[in-house]
This record gives structure tokens, sequence and C-alpha cells, in this order.
């Protein structure tokens, strides 16, 4: 057999070597799991031990002595003598009750063992953090120390997917560098196996040698078969004989794991001929072939992209005894993709999972899936991943799936690769938002490119752009002082179809532009689309928010473009104690903007800037009131009783005494109330929330917010409470039941309050079919539900109107019967079954209104009153005369004496009735 191996030198002198020691000493290797968990598959088996990936440690509070007594059984961290971390592992409440100062190494490995202990794993940014400090003195950290800092490394590779290779070489490095440090055998084994975990950190034979002669360093076979197999994983197959080479100087004896690196090297250089020798060097000295052999082989093969060989090598494996495990068939898995041999149709994906699957193995497809897109291979991940069937579940949540995305975006993949998968996630039904979360973090990774074809694509596909999605984006130009950019933001936003708002101006775009010209900054403004209107506003906002005092009057002065002074309110009453009397020239100036010199502003402006300067932080003290309403008086500027009344009562007892004895300087009393909403509640909108509080939203803004909410599993009965009403307000009938069924559709059960919100909302705008269908609804979703009485009592009302008086009376009837008349307060809703007898006696005979008045006398609804008898004397009056009507009035049980002792109320029933004419006997 090695006479056709004589072309390969190293392999030659390997033959030699094994041959001359006489035997082959088959000796497992010592421990090899125990110190690190390796990911690849050749440090399984008979080399690393044969139990697999170890179950995860349990998260709970551990004392110091059970953290490594845990650590040690489980093999993940601990070796018996690396005892380092075991001697120095301190609880959270141990650190709590050190009292010494401490440096700055033992805190941040504090940091660490809190992290681990707590969490159960470490981050990538937990060890990165680590590192920035440790860097920051070399000098400090002991031989203990950097073994400490290893096996947190070692502990953060068994999770981590994204490349950790140069933060694994930066331990390196301070391990190595350190002035007056030594290392030892434990430090350089953890080394290399995180080499051998992690590939893409880069490994220098000659790196370790070196190290290994600088510091006397007697290397172990555990050392030699490490540092073969992260050579042969790379495919450094001179590298790795090489070390074969020093093996046999210091007498260590060759085993199956240093057979399976030459192989892993010599398929790297797809020379199979190599393979073969190796092969038949390992029957020729009688080493047996375990997992670790056939892994290697198999891992080969795919590297290759043959499928079929691999599915040779897993039956030849299986026939003589041997099972690979599911992490060697998983890096076969990977080493076939990764190659680039997926298949066009990733018909080789298909096959290996399915070759999976037959021998029984679970693969961590999702790790595996990771891993690939940071090797570039996001479609064939994308692929692999739609093979887990948990991602059909709660395909309607926003975080489903949002990890894969997530990576994609943070390994910069091309755009437009990133939309289609988007689509296909969509399409596939695994994340119904693949789009907004792939912005989500295209926004986070500030990478505007993504996120404004990301945008582009929303629109496209009809979904709703919010005005707060461009915000970072805006931000981002602003910060970075390019107006240029920051001013074509806003023209792909209004090519987008969004115009920003007033918010988004003052906030976002105008403060990133030069405002040393304000009329030029009007134009460049006006040049990217917007309205000269739109943008004065926000502009002069931003200029009197900036302390531009004379840039804002001059503007205002030579502007003829509109302003809106009660916008402006919001930051002139905070500017005013910096700027006392430029701001209350400045509110007169906009007050009297834009008007005929004739003419007179009628509107509350000074009293609205009051109430406005009384809700601000600074406030108003005693000492402000006389000086401030003579600046008011100086420029003409007036107060309403109705907002002197409303500052006097939001005042404390001393303000109250200023503002009541200087009112007179500027009282007003024929000037227009304020509006509706109070200015302290318009200061507060603006002031403390971003984005508007639901009840603030119109419809669209309702529904962007409640797709949001959706998208993220959150809470969303609030919104869409408020959106039904609105709906049903408006009697959008369709649009209230087209959004009852996807409320149902995403498992959402609509309320029994909801349905009557929804059902009065239909009542108050007479739309009687819709009520009708509502009330039927509710009855059947919610049978044992009692709907407030005077609701049923209108619903009744509005069908009485309508000419159903019929089935107005049978709901009436079953409602009685169903509550009995139990607590019900009968002055509450006597207006409204005032106003169903009434109805009833506009469109009723005298005959039907008597029986609704006997039913709802009977179910305890009304008392026999005035109003009431009332109503049923109108009634006669309007069918059958005044006899009739003075027959009913001797008959009720009610006395009315004289018109003295009539209610009021039924005293002004009576006057609206029609004049009697006494010519019909």
């Amino acid at each position: 057999m090695l006479a056709g191996m004589g072309r390969v030198a190293g392999l030659g002198r390997m033959a030699v070597f094994l041959m001359g020691q006489g035997h082959v000493r088959l000796v497992m290797l010592p421990g090899l799991r125990l110190g690190v968990p390796s990911r690849h598959s050749t440090c399984r088996g008979a080399a690393v031990g044969q139990d697999g990936r170890m179950d995860r440690i349990i998260h709970r509070p551990l004392t110091s002595v059970a953290l490594s007594a845990v650590l040690a059984q489980q093999g993940r961290l601990l070796v018996p003598r690396h005892t380092g971390l075991s001697e120095n592992m301190k609880t959270f409440s141990d650190l709590n009750s050190t009292s010494t100062k401490m440096s700055q190494v033992e805190i941040s490995l504090q940091e660490l063992r809190m992290k681990l202990e707590r969490l159960g794993s470490l981050k990538l940014n937990d060890i990165n953090q680590a590192v920035k400090s440790l860097e920051q003195c070399v000098e400090e950290l002991s031989d203990a120390d950097c073994l400490q800092l290893l096996q947190f490394c070692c502990r953060m590779t068994e999770e981590e997917y994204r490349p950790c290779g140069s933060l694994i070489h930066r331990v390196w490095r301070l391990t190595t560098d350190r002035p007056s440090g030594n290392v030892n055998v434990e430090h350089l084994e953890l080394y290399l196996r995180l080499c051998l975990s992690v590939e893409s950190t880069s490994i220098s034979k000659r790196d370790i040698f070196e190290q290994l002669e600088r510091h006397c360093i007697e290397p172990s076979a555990h050392v030699f078969e490490v540092l073969m197999m992260a050579l042969g994983q790379r495919g450094h197959l001179e590298g790795a004989l090489q070390v074969l080479t020093m093996m046999k100087e210091h007498g260590v004896a060759v085993r199956e794991a240093t057979f399976a690196a030459l192989i892993l090297a010599y398929g790297a250089e797809n020379d199979w001929e190599g393979v073969e020798g190796v092969l038949d060097t390992m029957r020729s000295v009688q080493v047996s072939q375990s997992e670790v052999t056939f892994g290697a082989l198999a891992i080969v093969c795919g590297t290759q992209g043959q499928v079929l060989r691999v599915r040779q090598v897993v039956t030849q494996a299986w026939q003589r005894g041997v099972a690979l495990s599911s992490t060697q068939l998983e890096a076969v898995l990977f080493a076939l993709i990764r190659n680039g041999h997926a298949g066009d149709s990733y018909e080789n994906i298909d096959f290996v999972l399915q070759l999976i699957q037959e021998s029984g193995m679970k693969a961590d497809i999702s790790h595996l899936a990771l891993r690939l897109i940071h090797c570039g291979r996001v479609k064939e991940a994308v692929h692999l991943v739609l093979s887990l069937p948990f991602l059909r579940t709660n395909n309607h949540l926003y975080s489903n799936a949002a990890i894969y995305l997530r990576e994609i975006v943070h390994t910069r993949t091309a755009p437009g690769v990133v939309v289609d998968l988007c689509h296909h996630l969509q399409e596939e039904g695994i994340n119904q938002f693949a789009l907004q979360v792939a912005l989500e973090h295209a926004l986070r990774e500030r990478w505007e490119e993504l996120a404004w074809v990301l945008l582009k694509a929303m629109k496209d596909a009809g979904l709703p752009l919010r005005e707060h999605y461009f915000w970072p984006l805006l931000h981002l130009k602003a910060i970075a002082q390019e107006p240029a950019q920051l001013l074509e933001c806003v023209q792909l936003m209004l090519q987008l179809g969004e115009a920003p708002s007033l918010v988004t101006l003052r906030d976002h775009i105008i403060p990133g532009l030069s405002l040393s010209q304000p009329h030029l900054a009007l134009q460049m403004l006006q040049n990217t689309g917007l309205s000269a209107t739109a943008a004065a506003t926000p502009l002069l906002m931003v200029l009197v928010k900036n302390n531009m005092m004379e840039q804002a009057i001059k503007f205002v002065k030579e502007t003829k473009v509109p302003l809106n002074v009660g916008d402006t309110l919001s930051t002139l009453a905070p500017a005013w104690h910096s700027n006392p009397k430029s701001i209350i020239s400045l509110l007169a100036l906009l007050m009297h903007h834009g008007q005929e010199p004739s003419s007179k502003n009628t509107d509350d402006w000074g009293g609205q800037f009051l109430l406005s300067l009384v809700a601000t932080r600074a406030g108003l003290a005693v000492h402000h009131i006389h000086p401030l309403f003579q600046e008011l008086r100086k420029h003409g500027i007036g107060v309403s009783e109705h907002s002197a009344d409303l500052l006097v009562n939001q005042l404390s007892q001393p303000l109250q005494k200023a503002v009541k004895d200087n009112l007179s300087l500027v009282l007003q009393p024929a000037l227009d109330q304020p509006p509706q909403q109070s200015i302290s509640e318009q200061l507060h909108q603006q002031h403390h929330s971003t984005l508007p509080h639901p009840r603030n939203m119109n419809e669209g803004e309702l529904e962007g917010h409640l797709e949001e909410l959706r998208a993220k599993g959150l809470n969303i009965r609030g919104s869409l409470r408020r959106l039904l009403l609105l709906r049903a307000s408006r009697n959008d009938t369709a649009g209230v039941l087209e959004l009852m069924r996807s409320a149902s559709k995403d498992g959402q059960q609509l309320s029994a309050g909801m349905l009557s919100g929804v059902l009065m909302a239909y009542v108050d705008n007479n739309n009687t079919k819709a009520a009708l269908d509502m009330y039927s609804l509710l009855g059947t979703k919610h049978p044992s539900f009692k709907v407030d009485s005077y609701k049923v009592v209108d619903l009744c009302t509005l069908l009485t109107q309508s000419g159903k008086a019929t089935e107005a009376n049978e709901i009436l009837q079953e409602y009685i019967m169903k509550t009995d008349g139990k607590n019900v307060n009968t002055r509450q809703i006597l207006r409204n079954c005032r106003n169903l007898l009434l109805a009833s006696a506009s469109t009723s005979s005298p005959q039907e209104t008597d029986k609704l008045f006997s039913l709802l006398l009977q179910g305890g609804l009304v008392e026999p009153d005035t109003v009431t008898l009332g109503v049923l004397i109108k009634s006669r009056l309007n069918r059958d005369g005044l006899p009739a009507a003075v027959d009913k009035q001797e008959g009720t049980p009610t006395t009315l004496q004289s018109p003295d002792s009539w209610d009021l109320e039924f005293c002004n029933e009576l006057s609206s009735l029609p004049t009697v004419h006494w010519d019909d006997p």
C-alpha cells in the first residue's frame, strides 16, 4: 500500500515513522471533550468523546461551589486541571459584599462571571466589551486571568454564529503579548480548541511553535492532534505534515484523529488519491475506523459536492456499527452548501436533509442556517429555514423568522436580494411583515440604501408607510451636517407619497439646515417639492427654539407666506422667559401677519398664549404678571373672558390675586373663545408624545398603528375598539365587518363591550339595519351579557321611528323578561323612555303607545309621572282629539289638580301640542 504513495513525500515520512515505532498506541485523548466543546465533527467520537452535545446548564442561582461542580460535570468549560475559573468564581452576592476596590481586570472578569451565572451563556458583545477594557491594562493581566478569558471565549463559541475569529485572535494576543506573562499548555490547548471550533480564526503554525519554544512548553499529544485538526480543517496540508514530523521528533504516537486531520487536508486539495493513501495506511497499521474517520470522509465528500458518496460513507459506517452524530451530518451539509454544491434547485440540500432524517438524527438547522448567512449563502440558508416545521405556526407575528432577517441585513446582503427574500417569506406564509422587520434592522444598522429600497417595496406592496419610519434616516443626515443629502431624503419622501408634517419638519429636517438666512432655507425646502405654507411655520418655530429672535422677527415681517399662530404658541411660550419682550413682539406680528391694516384680529391668541405659558415647566410667578400684562397691552394683545376664567382656575391663590389685579390691562370681552381643546393639552401632546395617542388619530393613522401592533404581537384591543367605533360612527358598515373579520382571523375575540359600543354608534347615526344586526350578533356571541337599559331603549326608539314598532316591542319584551327590571335607575333613563314614547305617539296608534307604556311600566323602566303621562295625552290628541285626551287624563292614576302642579317638562310638552279647533262637536 505504501509503495503506491511514494509520490507523496510527507505521507511516506509518516509511514516510515509509523513503522519505526513498531506499534501504534491507540490511546484515547485525555479530556479532549472536557476542555472545550468543538463544533467540528472530526473532534467527536474516539478522540473527543462519544456523548455528542451536552445538555444545557439549568438557569438558576448557583454558589461558586455548585457552579464549578455543574460546569465540570457538563464538560462545557473546565477540565480537572483548569482550576483558575472555579477557584476565583464569585456570585453576584459575593461581588456586592466585596468592599475592597477592584481593578479593571477584576471588574471585567466579574461581569462575565455574573452574566454566565445568571444567563447561562455569553454573547459576542459581552466578550468584546471585556476585551476592550482589558486591552487598556495588559500589564495587569495574570496567567489565571488569561486562562479564564479563554474559557469564557469557549463558552461564547458554543452558541455564537457570527464570525468571531478576530475577537479570538485579540484574546490570544492579550495572552501572549503580556510583558511578564507566561503561556502554559493549558492556554495553548484552549486557544487551539477555539481555532478548531471557529474556522474564521487565523492560525499560524509558526506562532504556535514559537510559543512552545519561548515558554519551554513540552507539547502533549493533545496539542499536536488539535493543531493538526485545525490545519487540516483549513486545507493546510503542508503545515499538517510538518506537525506530523514534529510528533515523530517528540515521540508522540499517532492516533485516529491524526489520520482524520490528514483526510481533511487532502480532501481540501481535491486529492482523492491522497485520501485513499491515508486510509490504506490506517489499515496497514491496524487503526480501526470509527465515526471520527467516517465523519472526515463525509465532510470531504460534501466539500466536493459528491452527495452519493456521502450516502455511501454513511451506509458503510452504519454497516460497521458506527453511527455519525447529528453534529457530523450538520458539518457535511455546511461543507456542501458553503462550497457551492447546493444544486440549482437545492436538491442536494434536500438530499442531505433526508439522509439526516433517515439516520434518526435531529440536526440544529436553525444554527446552521445562521452560520450559512454569515458565509454569504443567504438563499441557501432561507431554503434551509423553510424546512423548519415550527416556522409554519404563528406566521402573523412580527418576530417569526426575524432573527434570520436580522442577520441577513447585518451581513450587508444586496438590497435586491433582501427584498426578494422578504417577498419569499411572505409568500411561504412564514412572516407577513418581513419587509417591516427588515426595515427595522436596516435602520438599526444605519444602512440607508437598504432602508430606502425597503420603503419603496412596502409602498409598491400597498403597505402603510408611517411618518416616523423616515425619522432615523433624516436624523442621520442632520447629525452628519449634510443638508444637501437631507433635502434629497425629503424629495424621496415626497416621491413615496409621504409629505412631512409640522413635527417632522420642526424636529428632524429644518434643524439640519443652515438658518442664518431663513428665506434661503425656505426656498431650499420649496425646491424639494414642499409648499411654502407647510414649511414656513416650522421654520419659524426652529428659529425661536434656537434663540435666533432677530432672524425670526425679520422672517415674519418679510415673508408673504401664511403662518399658523396656534402652532407657534407651543414654541413661543417656553421661550418667553429668555426673551420676554421679543416673544411678545413676535406674537403681535404673528397676530396681524397677512391682515389688512384696518382689520382687527378677534381671535384670542393672547389668552391662549397665557394658558400655554402657565403650562410650561417654568410657569409664571407673581412678579411676572404685571410686566407681562403691560407688555401685552403695549402691543394691543387682549384676553377673552373665557381665557381669563381658565387662567385663574389653573393658578395658585397668590397668582390668582395678581392676575385679577392686573386683568383690566388686557381683558377684552369681545374676543372669540379659544378652541375646544385647551392649550395645556395641546402643549402636552406636542412636547410629550412623539406619536399621537390613538384617541387623537384619524382613521388612516389608526389603521397603520393597528397594523404595527398586530405585527409585533402586541395588545391591539384598545386601538381595535377605537377604529371600530370610528367606522361605525361614519356608518361604514362594510369597514366594520371587514375589521371584525380580520380580528377574528387573528384570533381576537371581540368583547361584548366592543360590540355594544358599535351598536350605539349605529343607533346615534340612525343606521337601523346595522344596529339591529349588531344587536342580534351581540345576543348570539355573548348571550349572558346584559346590555345597558338605555341602549336597548334607544334601539327601540330608532326601530319605532323607522316603522318597526313590532320588532321594538319584541326586543323590549325580551329584555324585560331577561332582566326582570332589576338594578334599573328610572331617573337616569327617564328621557330615553320619554323619547321612545314620543316616537310611538308620532308613528303608532294610541293603543300601541298605551301598550308600550304598560310594557315599560311592567318592566320597571318608567314610573307613572307627569312626563310620561303627557306623552300619552299627546298621542290621544294627535289621533282622537281632545275628548279622548281628557278621558285618558281622567283615567290615569296620576292626580293632576291644576296646571300649577304639573311638571315643568310636561307643561312644555302641552305648549308644543297643535292648536285644538272646537268646530268639530
